[in-house]
């Protein structure tokens, strides 16, 4: 079906002739990010870096979680020499209560307090209640499981072995980062792009079939999302997810990086996943937390695999921009790929 022969009715659902409805959407076509952009644009890419969306809501506030993560919540390196249950419990016990205050808090914010109303909220839906699908017929309480017990579990983890590895001086490690400012900021700001180019592969990876239906479906139940939603995963996909960490141990890092992918991963997957374009002061946003990039992969499955700070869907043609066309030319591709793999069975 062309754009031209869809009708009035499927061409006012943003999403095409699924029939899709949206309490608020931006403007559209979504704009791209423009870093990763040919012919190249340094101006809007700078632009870009010191923005709200990206500075402010992203590199700024997770950078100094990380910074107050690693001066005032972290055991010492002496003591991470020997795997110890004192250390890995005070990390564990440490990252479950960041999860809570920040994703919890985003929660009772939005969703149990309402103090936004429904100000820049995507989804017309509520979260789920009486379905059978979810942990005590609960979506908050069944997201909350999956990411506390193994969400923080798998993320602790990850951060033990590489506090392990520094202590013993087996990585690459910069402690001191007044000696290298320079790498240390680009790597701050390169770690969310790189995360992006991951996160395409992977969680292409993820949509298998037999992979989707065993363990990647847990995180999709959630056809409406909360802050609660974003990390709720399946233990597999947690350890596919945060391998992205693992750059690390390839380039030289210092702690506070592995803390702020780490938070990014799982905090941020919270803010991602809130349903909320942004958090808003007298009416007006202040911090950028959705993107509407993603709610259209949770809305229809098979586009919108990465995020749109690397544009990896561009380049193989997964893309959505949340128009009527973009729905049309993911149909088509999906169909020529159907075809060509029939034809080579």
């Amino acid at each position: 079906m062309t754009t031209e022969e869809m009708t009035a009715e499927q061409l006012s659902g943003v999403a095409g002739p699924s029939k899709v409805r949206w309490d608020y959407h931006p403007e559209l076509p979504i704009e791209d990010v423009p870093v990763f952009v040919w012919p190249p644009r340094p101006l809007a890419a700078l632009k870009y870096l010191v923005s709200r969306a990206y500075l402010l809501s992203v590199v700024l506030p997770f950078g100094l979680l990380a910074a107050i993560t690693w001066a005032y919540l972290q055991p010492a390196l002496t003591r991470c020499v020997d795997f110890e249950i004192g250390w890995i419990a005070q990390m564990y016990i440490r990252n479950l209560g960041l999860f809570a205050l920040f994703v919890g808090g985003l929660h009772l914010y939005l969703y149990t307090f309402k103090l936004q109303g429904r100000a820049l909220k995507f989804n017309p839906s509520e979260l789920r209640r009486d379905d059978q699908r979810f942990f005590a017929q609960n979506q908050v309480w069944d997201n909350i499981l999956w990411s506390s017990a193994s969400g923080v579990t798998l993320w602790t983890g990850y951060e033990v072995l590489f506090i392990w590895a520094y202590a013993n001086g087996m990585l690459p490690f910069y402690l001191d980062w007044r000696e290298h400012p320079v790498w240390f900021v680009l790597m701050l700001l390169g770690i969310p792009f790189w995360d992006s180019f991951h996160f395409y592969f992977v969680h292409r990876f993820l949509h298998w079939k037999p992979l989707y239906r065993r363990v990647h479906s847990v995180h999709h139940r959630n056809e409406s999302t909360g802050p609660w939603s974003g990390f709720s995963m399946h233990p597999v996909e947690h350890l596919i997810y945060l391998s992205s960490v693992l750059i690390h141990t390839v380039l030289a890092s210092h702690p506070i990086h592995i803390f702020f992918h780490m938070q990014w991963n799982a905090i941020g997957a919270g803010t991602s996943h809130s349903g909320y374009e942004s958090l808003t002061f007298r009416g007006k946003p202040v911090i950028f937390l959705s993107p509407f990039h993603h709610q259209l992969h949770h809305r229809l499955y098979n586009c919108n695999y990465g995020n749109s700070l690397v544009p990896v869907d561009k380049w193989f043609g997964s893309d959505h921009d949340g128009t009527p066309a973009a729905w049309v030319a993911v149909r088509e591709h999906q169909r020529s790929r159907v075809s060509a793999a029939r034809s080579g069975s």
